[in-house]
């Protein structure tokens, strides 16, 4: 598979060139090598949340799923509502 980058700074060309040169590669070789090594990093990067756990897509939905479990046991129902304000109460 052939890929063409058109547009490059010629400074951004110049510094793929001399780091190239630096690790004894061709130009075309040290893109190939940021490129996988990108590919790589994305694929290994983990996010974690607070507690230290790895947030994955299911771990999310996972929350938002309690989320929604949750807000049904605490919502406060229209008739409690009137019968705390009935009472002074404020909440």
């Amino acid at each position: 598979m052939t890929i063409i980058l058109d547009n490059l700074e010629p400074e951004m060309l110049k510094q793929l060139q001399n780091q190239a040169t630096s690790h004894g590669r061709t130009l075309t070789e040290e893109i190939k090598v940021i490129l996988i090594n990108e590919v790589q990093k994305s694929k290994t990067d983990t996010h974690y949340n607070a507690w230290g756990k790895p947030v994955t897509k299911e771990s999310i939905q996972n929350t938002i799923n309690e989320m929604r479990e949750l807000r049904k046991s605490i919502a406060i129902d229209k008739s409690d509502i009137r019968e705390m304000r009935e009472d002074g109460r404020r909440f």
